[in-house]
C-alpha cells in the first residue's frame, strides 16, 4: 500500500470526524424558546365609581352610602343600592348577607336621556378600550317590550364582562333611550365575548330596581 494512499485515507478520516462532530454539535443545540404571547387583558381597578368586584360590603360602605333593597319579607342583605344624582341608581349584588361578603356583580341604571348611543359608548371606551361587540341587537330583550329595541355593547377581559345595554324606543313610539351598565365575573370559558346575558332583578317603568314596600 503506497504512502500517498495512506495519507489520503488519513485525511478522509479526519474530515469525516469533523463532519460528525459538527453534526453532533448542531443536534445538541436546545430548541429556540417560543415567543411569549401578549399579556392577558385586564380592566383597570377600580372598574367603576370606586368599585371593584371582590370588594367586601364593608369596603363598599366606606366609599358609598348604600342601603339594602326591601321586599315583602324584609330587607334583602344580598342586594344593596345607592343613587347617583336624581335618576341614576347602582344595584350591588353580594355573595352573602354579611359585612365580609364580596361584591360579585353590580348594575348601573341610568335615567332617560337624549344622549345618542355612540356618545354613550364613547364614555366607556376611554376606560375599557374598544369593545369586543359594539351595539349588537340583543338576542334576549330582557329590558324591552314591543315598543322598544334592545342593543348591547360588550367588553371582556380575562376575568370580567361588562355589558352596556341600550333600550331604545322604536320609530313612531315616544320616550327616550335608557342605558344599563352591568359588571360581573366572567362565566364563559370559551374565547371571544359572551353570547348571552342574564339581566338583574325586576325594574320599574323608568328602569330603576323595584323596591317593594314592607307592610
Amino acid at each position: 500500500m503506497s504512502v500517498s494512499f495512506l495519507r489520503r485515507a488519513s485525511v478522509a478520516a479526519w474530515v469525516a470526524a469533523l463532519l460528525i462532530g459538527a453534526s453532533a454539535a448542531c443536534g445538541s443545540k436546545p430548541a429556540p424558546t417560543p415567543a411569549a404571547g401578549p399579556p392577558a387583558k385586564r380592566f383597570p381597578q377600580p372598574i367603576f365609581d370606586g368599585l371593584s368586584l371582590g370588594m367586601t360590603r364593608e369596603e363598599v360602605e366606606r366609599i358609598h352610602p348604600i342601603r339594602p333593597t326591601l321586599t315583602t319579607s324584609g330587607k334583602d342583605l344580598r342586594v344593596w343600592l345607592y343613587t347617583k344624582g336624581s335618576d341614576d341608581a347602582v344595584e350591588l349584588t353580594f355573595t352573602g348577607t354579611g359585612q365580609g361578603d364580596r361584591l360579585r356583580r353590580f348594575d348601573v341604571h341610568y335615567g332617560p336621556t337624549d344622549e345618542a348611543a355612540n356618545a354613550f359608548v364613547a364614555r366607556f371606551e376611554s376606560l375599557y378600550g374598544p369593545p369586543d361587540v359594539r351595539r349588537r341587537e340583543a338576542a334576549i330583550n330582557s329590558y324591552g317590550d314591543r315598543t322598544h329595541n334592545q342593543y348591547e355593547t360588550i367588553w371582556s377581559d380575562a376575568d370580567e364582562d361588562i355589558f352596556l345595554t341600550e333600550r331604545e324606543p322604536k320609530p313612531g313610539h315616544g320616550g327616550k333611550p335608557v342605558y344599563y351598565l352591568t359588571v360581573k365575573r366572567r362565566e364563559i370559558t370559551a374565547k371571544g365575548p359572551p353570547t348571552g346575558y342574564v339581566p338583574p332583578p325586576a325594574l320599574d317603568k323608568d328602569g330603576h330596581p323595584i323596591e317593594e314596600p314592607v307592610f
